[in-house]
C-alpha cells in the first residue's frame, strides 16, 4: 500500500480515534472522564518470549489516552509493564522498560521528523535507556532505537511475523496473536515508523523509541493516586486489564508554537519494541493570558502619585520664577 502523506494520516486517524468522542461523548466521559482522547491497542501483541502474547505477557499494552485542558496536557496508559520495567538478566541495566513518549507535529514520518530534529519527547521512566539525562519534556528532539540492547525485535516485519505466526496466545490458548498500534492500522503504523522520504526503511534496529538528543524545556508531574485509580477503572471498562496504569502531565506552554490548535501523532514503544501504541489527537489552543485589572486602591494610589508628581513640578517652576526675580 502506498503511504498516504503523514499529514493526511494525522487528520484521518484523528477522526478515527475521536469517533467515539463525536458520537458517544457521554459514554467516554463515564469511562475515562471529560476531555480524554483514547485509543485501545491489540490485546494480543506484546510478546514475552516463550510466554507469548496476551494477558500473561509482561509486555502487553492495552490502551493509551491524552487530555489537553486548561493549558495542561496529561498522558496515561494501561499495560502489564510496570513503570520501573521488567527484570531481565540478559540486558545491561537488568530491566527492559518503557521507551519515551514522542510527539510529532511536523506531518512527516517519525524518522524524517527525527532527522530534522522536529520531535518533542517526554522521558518519564527513570530506569530506561533514553539519551535524555533526566525525566522531563524535551524539544528539538532526535530519536534512536534501543531495541538491540534490550533483546528486542530487529525489524517491524520480524515483530509482525513473530507475533502473528509464532507466539503462544495466552488469551485463547492457541498460537498466534495480532499486532496493532491503537490509533493506526498496521500498514499506517509501518509507514509512519519506518519510512524515510516516502520509502520504507525497515532496517535492523531502526524503530526509534527513545530520545537521542534534545533540549530540556520543563518537567513532568505524575498524576495522583485517585486519578490513576479512576483511569484504571476506565481502561478496564474498555477491556484494558493491564496490571499497571501510569500517567503524568506537563504544561502545554512547553510545546512553544503548538500552544495553538495542532495535530499530533504520539507514539510510545517499549524499549524492546515488543509492543507499541500510536495516538492521534488535536491539541486545543490556549487563550492568551488576560492582563490583570488594577485594584481600586492601586488605582487611587497611582492617581495620588500622579497628583504628587504634578504638584512637585509646579513647586519647582514657582521656585524658579522666584529665583529669577531675585
Amino acid at each position: 500500500m502506498k503511504i498516504r502523506n503523514i499529514s493526511t494520516l494525522i487528520g484521518a486517524a484523528t477522526a478515527a480515534v475521536c469517533v467515539s468522542l463525536v458520537t458517544t461523548t457521554a459514554a467516554q466521559a463515564q469511562v475515562l472522564g471529560p476531555n480524554w482522547t483514547y485509543t485501545m491497542d491489540s490485546f494480543a501483541d506484546g510478546n514475552d518470549g516463550n510466554t507469548g502474547v496476551g494477558k500473561n505477557s509482561n509486555y502487553e499494552m492495552y490502551g493509551m489516552a491524552m487530555k489537553a485542558h486548561d493549558g495542561i496536557i496529561s498522558i496515561a496508559f494501561n499495560a502489564n509493564l510496570a513503570l520501573a520495567g521488567q527484570a531481565h538478566g540478559g540486558v545491561t541495566n537488568g530491566t527492559i522498560g518503557w521507551g519515551d513518549v514522542l510527539f510529532n507535529f511536523s506531518g512527516k514520518s517519525l524518522k524524517d521528523a527525527s532527522a530534522a530534529g522536529q520531535l518533542f519527547g517526554i522521558r518519564f521512566a527513570q530506569t530506561n535507556d533514553s539519551g535524555a539525562a533526566t525525566t522531563g519534556v524535551f524539544s528539538g528532539v532526535t530519536a534512536k532505537s534501543v531495541a538491540q540492547q534490550n533483546s528486542g525485535y530487529s525489524t517491524f516485519n520480524q515483530y509482525q511475523d513473530g507475533v502473528n505466526n509464532h507466539s503462544p496466545n495466552t488469551n485463547t490458548g492457541t498460537k498466534g496473536g495480532q499486532i496493532g498500534y491503537g490509533g493506526a492500522t498496521v500498514a499506517e503504523a509501518k509507514d509512519y515508523l519506518t519510512n524515510v522520504n516516502g520509502v520504507s526503511q525497515d532496517t535492523d534496529y531502526g524503530q526509534q523509541n527513545v530520545i537521542a538528543s534534545g533540549t530540556k524545556v520543563g518537567d513532568i508531574s505524575f498524576l495522583g493516586a485517585d486519578e490513576i485509580a479512576s483511569l484504571a477503572s476506565g481502561f478496564a471498562g474498555l477491556g484494558g486489564i493491564g496490571r499497571h496504569t501510569v500517567g503524568f502531565s506537563f504544561s502545554q506552554t512547553l510545546l512553544g508554537q503548538f500552544m495553538q490548535p495542532a495535530n499530533a501523532v504520539i507514539t510510545l514503544l517499549e524499549e524492546c519494541t515488543n509492543d507499541g501504541m500510536m495516538l492521534q489527537a488535536t491539541l486545543p489552543s490556549i487563550p492568551p493570558a488576560e492582563e490583570p485589572v488594577p485594584e481600586p486602591i492601586t488605582m487611587i494610589g497611582m492617581a495620588l502619585g500622579g497628583l504628587g508628581l504634578i504638584k512637585g513640578k509646579m513647586n519647582q517652576r514657582r521656585a524658579a520664577r522666584v529665583n529669577a526675580i531675585d
